[in-house]
This record gives C-alpha cells, sequence and structure tokens, in this order.
C-alpha cells in the first residue's frame, strides 16, 4: 500500500520541479510524552508522561555552498534541531514529580536531488536528556537523571511539491556512549545501548517561502543495564508548525547568474 501511495503521489506532482531549498528553519508547537519501562530489577521507578502540550521544536537545514554553487557543494546541509519541554509533571511509579527533557540532533547532511523526491544522507550526534526533581517536601523517588548520547547515522526521503504539499519521512539510529546518572556508579556503571528514531511529515506551502507542517515522530532507546536488567525509554510526539524557506531572490542563483554571464 505504502509504494503504491508514493508511486501516485510522484505521478501527480506537477512538471515542473521546485528549486532546491537553500535554508529551512521550522518551528513547531509540540505534543509530546515519554515512557521509561525497567525490567529485571523493582529497584528503580517506570516512568509515564504525556501527551503533555508543553513542547517546542526547533529545526534547522541549511545549505550554505548553494548560494554560491549549483554543484554536489550545493546539496551538503548543517543540521540542527532540538525539541525542548522545560517544566511539566510526570508519574514515577506512584510519585508525582516535576521534570524536565530536551532533544538535541546536530551534524551533516546530504541531499540527492531528483525532480520530484529528494533523499538525503544524515551523520551526526544525537542527545537526550532528562532531570527531575520532587515536589516539595516529598522525597526523591528511585529515578536516575539520564543523558543519552552518541554518534547518529540516518536516511531521509521527501515527495517534493504535489497539490502544494510536501511529504517527508526519515529513520536514524544512534550508538549510546554515555548515560549519564544511570551509567553512574551509584546505579549501573556498565550500561551501554542503542536508539532508534522514526519521523513523518505533511507540509503544505502557504506562501512560496513558508510552509505549514503536521510531523510525528518516535525515539526508542533501549539500554541493557547489566546482566538480566534492561531499560526502554521511549520519546514521542505530534507537531504542528511552520517552515521558513526563506525568500528567493529572482535572477541571484548561481543558475541564472550564470546565464546572465553568457548574455
Amino acid at each position: 500500500m505504502t509504494p503504491l501511495l508514493l508511486a501516485l503521489l510522484v505521478v501527480s506532482a506537477p512538471p515542473a520541479a521546485p528549486p532546491r531549498d537553500k535554508l529551512r528553519f521550522g518551528l513547531d508547537y509540540r505534543w509530546w510524552g515519554r515512557n521509561l519501562k525497567y525490567e529485571g530489577t523493582t529497584s528503580l521507578a517506570d516512568v509515564s508522561a504525556g501527551p503533555v502540550p508543553t513542547g517546542v521544536t526547533f529545526d534547522i537545514q541549511w545549505f550554505p555552498m548553494s548560494y554560491f554553487q549549483d554543484d554536489w557543494r550545493a546539496d551538503v546541509g548543517l543540521v540542527f534541531r532540538a525539541d525542548i519541554a522545560p517544566e511539566f509533571t510526570m508519574n514515577a511509579g506512584a510519585t508525582s514529580i516535576k521534570a524536565s527533557t530536551a532533544r538535541v540532533r546536530t551534524g551533516l547532511m546530504f541531499r540527492i536531488p531528483f525532480e520530484h523526491v529528494e533523499p538525503s544522507i544524515h551523520l551526526g550526534f544525537h542527545a537526550f536528556e532528562s532531570s527531575s526533581r520532587p515536589r516539595s517536601g516529598m522525597p526523591r523517588p528511585p529515578l536516575p537523571n539520564v543523558s543519552l548520547t552518541g554518534p547518529r547515522v540516518g536516511l531521509g526521503l521527501r515527495l517534493l511539491e504535489f497539490w502544494r504539499m510536501t511529504f517527508d519521512v526519515g529513520a536514524g539510529g544512534t550508538l549510546l556512549v554515555t548515560t549519564g546518572e544511570l551509567g553512574s556508579q551509584a546505579y549501573y556503571p556498565g550500561a551501554k545501548g542503542n536508539a532508534f528514531d522514526f519521523n513523518v511529515g505533511l507540509a503544505f506551502r502557504a506562501w512560496p517561502f513558508l510552509d505549514i507542517r503536521l510531523g510525528f515522530d518516535v525515539t526508542v532507546h533501549s539500554l541493557a543495564l547489566a546482566n538480566g536488567v534492561t531499560a526502554t525509554d521511549s520519546y514521542y510526539g505530534i507537531s504542528l508548525g511552520i517552515i521558513f524557506k526563506g525568500v528567493r531572490l529572482p535572477g541571484n542563483s548561481p543558475g541564472a547568474i550564470a546565464e546572465a554571464e553568457t548574455r
């Protein structure tokens, strides 16, 4: 069903491909949730939160050489994405606590632009951090703070401009090299793991420089803490926001400049 839908979207696209973006700056309002579950131990508290409407997402893809070149160098981009939930209430076992959560991804991407399809490769760094504190007068539950970081490799795909809409999908994997307080001597010093993430979105072009996007994403961290002790930390969200794509000035692209020079 999915390949048939993708083929239909490509066939229905207009004959003229849209120009490659030089900048994509996204700002989203985010409903998100988190589920942390331990297996093989009863000494740590499971966590559940959400969906919580307290998140904000910043997403930047910038292709600096596209202002000067019209070859493969124009398709090398800098990527930065941050999801922030500064304060919320979540349940740790039977205790309600205050917490904050953030996820950051940064690195490089290389897009391969075809007429209406744009696959991409991503290499970078992933970080997920969550810290908590008990409410006033209450003891802290057995819930270590986490700082899950490591190198990430990802793949993306965009279908460009069918009925003024753009469809995007992506997936990636991270090898976790740090686990924060969870991997300290106080808890599980040998903790290690990996993460898998998936995202999908649909954007509507309201103006030539502005899209409105609805998206869903999920990241699952799988941790091996000790012999027979594991943890799964899932972080997910639904976002609604805008993507600013910059204002294209007519006759200011590398191709247009080269054409003008030949006249």
